[in-house]
């Protein structure tokens, strides 16, 4: 069964050790931390066979035509081994950290897919669209098969949309029981699009920590969870998980300035129903859980804390290989 490893740009040497274990593809989240392209660039030099994934990379801080060629070039780089992971990201990073315009997020991912896939299929994009334009030309003639394309998304317009147009769907921050659902909007978007549903990968992010000191990685959880207490769509999202008041609770806090309690806001019990954290055998059964729900691709996410994430993070890598 396929399985994909998250991993911080940090770490580099890990991601020959995730190859050493069976992992079919590394995941690299940039969001204020390392370059993702180049963190992504590292791995694929450490490493021979695995694939090598943004999870995600935002599209508004890159032009679409700047975001195919990178991926084309990481593309030549590993040897066909490139998967282009896209996300919108949110208004506080894209607006506030990077002074770039956040409209029409839904319209913005179709239009830089279809610039993407121009650019993939023909080496030349002339699009007008309604966010986007590109008239652009590569400048060299990739040896290898263009990269898919996974979609983060969390709500229905954007799950349906990676139905329509992506070779691949993202979920994240979302516990086993409510996948089933989020797949039938990804199905729904094929159909619509006269796709095959099936074609489409199904993988998520799961948060999880093999360790002996549980409590302190489900604390540590709970202050990175907390963040998205801010967001918007993030929002929409846990409020259908029943979370609303509990993240109504870290805003009020944080607004009040108590913001080393604001984290705790959030129960134990919402934590364990999104990560795992503990034994190997419990970080097994959550993956085992997810792909029960109908996921194709669990994605390990190790967190913890940062003074132990190294340690963390191999423990947890180790524990799930093969899950």
């Amino acid at each position: 069964m396929t399985l994909g490893a998250g991993l911080p740009g940090r770490f580099p040497h890990l991601a020959r050790r995730a190859e050493e274990l069976g992992y079919a593809s590394l995941w690299m989240a940039e969001a204020g931390s390392a370059d993702g392209l180049v963190s992504l660039t590292t791995f694929a030099c450490a490493t021979s066979r695995i694939r090598v994934a943004s999870g995600v990379l935002p599209i508004q801080i890159r032009t679409p035509a700047a975001v195919a060629t990178a991926f084309l070039t990481l593309n030549e780089i590993s040897g066909g081994r490139a998967i282009a992971g896209l996300g919108v990201s949110s208004p506080i990073i894209v607006e506030r950290w990077h002074g770039a315009a956040y409209r029409k997020p839904v319209t913005a991912m179709r239009e830089c897919v279809a610039i993407m896939r121009q650019l993939f299929s023909e080496g030349r994009a002339k699009f007008a669209g309604e966010i986007y334009r590109s008239d652009y030309r590569l400048g060299f003639r990739p040896s290898h098969p263009a990269p898919p394309i996974y979609l983060a998304a969390l709500n229905p317009p954007m799950l349906r949309l990676a139905g329509e147009v992506a070779d691949g769907v993202l979920l994240n921050y979302s516990p086993a029981d409510a996948v089933p659902a989020m797949l039938a909007e990804v199905d729904a978007g094929a159909k619509q699009a006269g796709r095959n549903p099936e074609a489409i990968d199904r993988a998520i992010y799961i948060r999880m920590c093999v360790t002996p000191d549980a409590r302190i990685a489900r604390d540590a959880f709970k202050r990175e969870l907390a963040g998205y207490s801010f967001v918007d769509s993030y929002n929409r999202m846990f409020e259908r998980y029943g979370f609303a008041a509990e993240f109504a609770e870290v805003r009020r806090l944080w607004k009040e300035n108590q913001r080393d309690d604001a984290p705790f806001a959030i129960s134990d019990a919402s934590a364990r129903r999104l990560a795992a954290f503990g034994t190997a055998d419990e970080a097994r059964a959550m993956i085992a859980s997810f792909r029960a729900a109908g996921i194709t691709l669990p994605v390990p996410f190790p967190v913890g804390p940062r003074e132990t994430a190294e340690r963390d993070f191999t423990a947890t890598m180790e524990a799930t290989a093969g899950a």
